[in-house]
């Protein structure tokens, strides 16, 4: 899936590399080693530059970068300098306060945007504001009336609200956030409110340093998610490194992943969430508040040792979900590794998932169980403390005991699952004998 055609290269896949750098090697020697392909951020393949439609703006400065988004027309796209931006010190074009606009509040419609950190690395553009509880900076990036935008390859943190809100009210829509760093916001880091559909979140960092803070605009309470999306549709979001949250005065943060409030046909994988209170959650208070959605392929895990209040890792109370192939470990902090919640939750399927802890249907729920195994010891992961979910050759009891689904049909690393009657493995990994036969090594 790819909405609104944005510019995503194509990753290079485990396969593809061992093939190019070993030609023949024998088998054996390659099913010995596993080659390091996690899918995180420091593996986001480089967007291509911008083509000719786009009229190329470079900037170095606060200031000028405040100007170019204020400004911004069809068919742009701004190139920042290696620096560090201080938005609190902006004299900002709105005359009102630190955001950078992409699309002007009730103006026309702008598509073709983008605003790009110029070297591709997402810690040499830094953009700050004046901190999570000070309003001078209220957003890093607020997208109003702008279609087809690409934000990438930079880095927004300490503001008030979120470090990138799309408003789908004003017509905000098609927006693909690509290799970024986002991290303390005072509510959300990313939020998408309702009609902000067809929205990427890719192989971004997202976190906390020290756990969101207690928030004035929301009655000095913590609330806070990594993503949140209201009332959206197609949401993706993978590929992400998402960790840290969690409420600095120890109450439970909301879910690192919110699809919900009408939400539909989300697709959340390949993500590794470490260190938070919650997960991914398709639907949070009822089963009219999510539709359908693929939830696979994510390694989630929380800290055994952790103080701060701990929920789920993953939950849907959305009909016609499936949650597919992911690993989830509670390190014995929370009862339930799935929760599927409310008797409108019908058709769910939950297959092929490795978890340490249990399934549980709640409030009439009757999902569809098959091939999960809910007892993983620490030891069938290479190291889970690091959220690297990884098969040990302990393993066994999950090796080569699954069949490949048609939704599920890759693993983490995007590495084809085998064909055939029990040749896949159950959770998000794939190890690597059998891959190796999916790609032609060895017949």
């Amino acid at each position: 899936m790819n909405p609104g055609g944005f510019p995503v290269a194509v990753p290079t896949t485990c396969g593809s590399r061992i093939a190019a750098a070993c030609g023949g090697v024998l088998l054996a020697i390659l099913a010995a080693v596993r080659p390091a392909c996690a899918r995180l951020p420091r593996d986001a393949p480089a967007l291509p530059p911008p083509d000719a439609s786009y009229t190329v703006v470079p900037v170095s400065t606060a200031q000028q970068l405040a100007d170019a988004c204020w400004n911004l027309a069809s068919n742009q796209a701004i190139v920042i300098a290696p620096g560090t931006y201080d938005l609190a010190s902006v004299n900002f074009p709105n005359g009102v306060d630190g955001r950078l606009t992409v699309g002007r509040y009730g103006a026309s419609p702008i598509r073709h945007i983008q605003i790009r950190g110029a070297t591709g690395n997402p810690a040499d553009v830094v953009l700050v504001g004046a901190g999570m509880t000070d309003p001078l900076v209220p957003f890093g990036f607020q997208i109003f009336t702008a279609s087809d935008v690409v934000i990438a390859d930079l880095s927004v943190h300490d503001v008030y609200y979120h470090d990138v809100a799309v408003q789908g009210d004003q017509g905000a829509h098609q927006v693909h956030l690509y290799h970024l760093r986002l991290y303390d916001a005072g509510e959300q880091l990313v939020k998408g409110v309702p009609a902000a559909d067809d929205v990427s979140v890719e192989y971004s960092e997202l976190f906390f340093t020290a756990g969101a803070v207690d928030h004035p605009a929301v009655g000095n309470t913590c609330y806070t998610n990594a993503v949140d999306g209201v009332t959206v549709a197609r949401w993706i979001v993978r590929d992400n490194l998402i960790h840290g949250i969690r409420c600095q005065d120890l109450t439970l943060a909301g879910p690192a992943i919110l699809l919900w409030q009408g939400s539909s046909d989300s697709l959340v994988e390949r993500n590794t969430i470490i260190d938070s209170s919650r997960g991914i959650a398709l639907g949070l208070t009822g089963s009219t508040d999510h539709l359908r959605g693929i939830v696979r392929n994510n390694f989630v895990h929380w800290d055994a040792n952790a103080n701060y209040a701990v929920d789920v890792p993953i939950y849907t109370t959305s009909p016609n979900a499936e949650l597919l192939n992911n690993t989830a470990l509670t390190a014995g902090r929370y009862p339930n590794a799935i929760e599927v919640r409310y008797s409108g939750a019908t058709g769910v399927q939950v297959i092929n998932n490795l978890l340490d802890a249990a399934i549980q249907p709640r409030d009439g729920a009757a999902p569809t169980l098959s091939n999960n195994l809910t007892a993983a010891p620490p030891g069938w992961f290479v190291d889970p403390a690091a959220g690297d979910l990884h098969l040990t050759a302990l393993a066994g009891a999950a090796i080569g005991h699954a069949t490949a689904l048609a939704d599920a049909s890759d693993d983490f690393d995007a590495q084809s699952r085998p064909p055939g009657t029990n040749r896949s493995d159950i959770g998000a990994d794939q190890t690597l004998p059998d891959w190796i036969f999916a790609d032609g090594f060895g017949g």
